[in-house]
């Protein structure tokens, strides 16, 4: 008779329960490290900041959907080392991706995303060079600097444009899609390039027509574009300052001298009609030296196109509308 040996029988099934319980805990991670979406790409960016934990990621990547299980990945991203190697800035994951797929690409450089800018029209240079700065591009004196002197030699200034001129105005506002690397001098010039090609043959076609120089037209229409906000009150306002240069009245545009005040850097300063500045268009007659912003395309169409009418005066409402007079 063979007699067993109890503490063999016992080790060889702690064994079985081992092997099997690493089988198991094998096919639970292999199951928990695979693809969230194993038969659909979708792209998620994210966005790592500097001296950003292991674990704070992981609960990114969690409320993201990239990862099915945060305690499996952490355990799996610290054993591949990742909790020493993470590198601030945005990488692009995708919902398709296994474990090691983004272990793989977060210790990599992170991605270089372009970045999309959408400047209103309207908007002065000092407005434009503020909403690129909150976008992190480069400083508003960089801009302001490349808009009040930078040189672009292949775009020509338009005709009747004083020597001593900004590119003020023709800063076209309109969306850019650039590298976060952009420099104020190339951003710029993307919008002088843009104006170009989508209005300046307009303009020189049709200035003449209304007695004015190309870049008066832009000079009139900044001043329409502040004034209205509508195309049928901007081709009635656009006639209202016709009919007043005609007859020698000055323009007495109220929006004129809160641009003068906003450039002398007295902004919040009581509103004046007595503002000393050449664009004070109730102490100068005629036009200011310059636009007072970028006009969009409404405002230079109502100034090229502007509706028949006897009007002298307009007064613009709380609610919006705008009020026209002969008298």
């Amino acid at each position: 008779m063979i007699r067993r040996h109890p503490f063999r029988t016992l080790a060889a099934v702690l064994a079985v329960l081992l092997v099997a319980g690493a089988v198991a805990v094998g096919l639970i991670a292999k199951r928990e490290l695979a693809p969230v979406q194993s038969n659909q790409r979708q792209q998620v960016v994210v966005a790592v900041k500097p001296h950003e934990s292991l674990s704070t990621l992981v609960a990114t990547l969690r409320d993201g959907r990239l990862i099915r299980s945060s305690l499996v990945f952490d355990l799996y991203a610290r054993a591949k080392g990742l909790d020493t190697r993470i590198h601030p800035g945005k990488f692009v994951l995708d919902r398709g991706m296994g474990s090691s797929e983004l272990v793989e690409v977060l210790e990599a450089k992170p991605a270089v995303l372009p970045i999309k800018v959408t400047i209103p029209d309207g908007l002065r240079a000092q407005q434009e060079a503020a909403l690129l700065a909150r976008h992190g591009l480069f400083s508003k004196a960089s801009y302001l600097s490349q808009v009040d002197g930078g040189s672009f030699p292949g775009i020509p200034p338009l005709p009747g444009t004083s020597s001593n001129a900004s590119w003020e105005g023709l800063a076209f506002g309109d969306t850019f899609v650039v590298r976060p690397s952009i420099s104020a001098h190339q951003f710029l010039q993307l919008q002088l390039e843009d104006f170009d090609h989508k209005e300046r043959a307009a303009i020189i076609a049709g200035a003449a027509k209304v007695g004015l120089s190309p870049y008066q037209v832009v000079v009139l229409a900044s001043i329409v574009e502040a004034e209205a906000t509508t195309a049928k009150d901007r081709g009635l306002v656009a006639r209202v300052f016709f009919n007043r240069l005609k007859q020698g009245m000055p323009l007495q545009s109220d929006v004129t001298i809160i641009y003068a005040m906003s450039v002398a850097g007295m902004g919040n300063a009581k509103f004046s009609t007595s503002f000393a500045s050449p664009y004070n268009t109730y102490l100068h007659a005629g036009l200011p030296p310059g636009p007072i912003d970028s006009p969009g395309a409404i405002s230079l169409n109502a100034v090229l196109h502007p509706t028949s009418s006897s009007y002298l005066y307009f007064v613009s409402l709380k609610n919006g509308k705008m009020l026209f007079a002969t008298t």
